[in-house]
């Protein structure tokens, strides 16, 4: 007879894709620079991005910006919501022109409740989301800047860029300003760093946006102390 200790794991849609089961809505737009929601607004819903890339920060009480992340294409954003807070105590904003589809912590319930492997789906989503906060913030502990600006690079290629022909991923144009609030230090050193990097053909970068090889990048970490 079968016991619990011997009875096979059921197959469950624990980690089903949160996507496989929303329903779609109508993707609102936005222009670059456009604010999605401020701190201050109610955390009532959640987002997705449909194209675009989105930017979510903090703000320190002296008004010191902290760029948390930036979403991409299938990203969902504003998980303060599913937390129960009250307020989003972030900022979303459009980097470049974008359309992001929105459901309400309202719908969200009724959906769960006719829809029970929703629930799974959406916290395997947040949890993935506060691990990788949380090697960002052990990068912060451990990390000097370089590495950091690596470890960042390589993320960004990982969850938006373009995989060239060439095994090149290609990025959107990140401005220095937003990689330095990424990664904890000013412009200055940001640049400073970047251009090391480009003049030994590590990366290359120009308005059109920025290139680099993977592995070389990854090579370049493990070297950087």
């Amino acid at each position: 007879m079968a016991t619990a200790f011997t009875q096979p794991i059921p197959t469950t849609a624990l980690w089903e894709d949160p996507l496989a089961l929303l329903p779609r809505r109508k993707p609102q737009s936005f222009e670059k620079d456009q604010s999605i929601f401020a701190p201050e607004d109610p955390a009532d819903s959640l987002f997705l991005v449909v194209n675009g890339a989105i930017k979510i920060s903090r703000f320190s009480d002296n008004g010191r910006e902290t760029v948390l992340d930036v979403e991409c294409c299938e990203s969902f954003f504003g998980i303060t919501s599913l937390l129960g807070e009250a307020e989003r105590g972030e900022m979303a904003t459009a980097l470049e022109p974008s359309q992001v589809m929105e459901w309400s912590i309202m719908e969200l319930r009724d959906l769960m409740a006719r829809t029970p492997d929703l629930g799974p789906a959406l916290m395997r989503m947040v949890a993935r989301k506060l691990n990788e906060a949380d090697e960002r913030i052990e990068s912060f502990a451990v990390d000097h800047i370089p590495r950091r600006l690596l470890k960042a690079l390589l993320r960004l290629g990982e969850r938006f860029g373009e995989t060239q022909s060439d095994s090149e991923v290609h990025l959107m144009p990140l401005t220095h300003e937003l990689l330095a609030k990424h990664v904890g230090t000013s412009r200055e050193i940001v640049t400073q760093h970047m251009s090391q990097l480009r003049r030994r053909g590590v990366i290359d970068y120009s308005r059109s946006g920025l290139d680099f090889n993977p592995q070389r990048l990854r090579r370049e970490l493990l070297q950087t102390k």
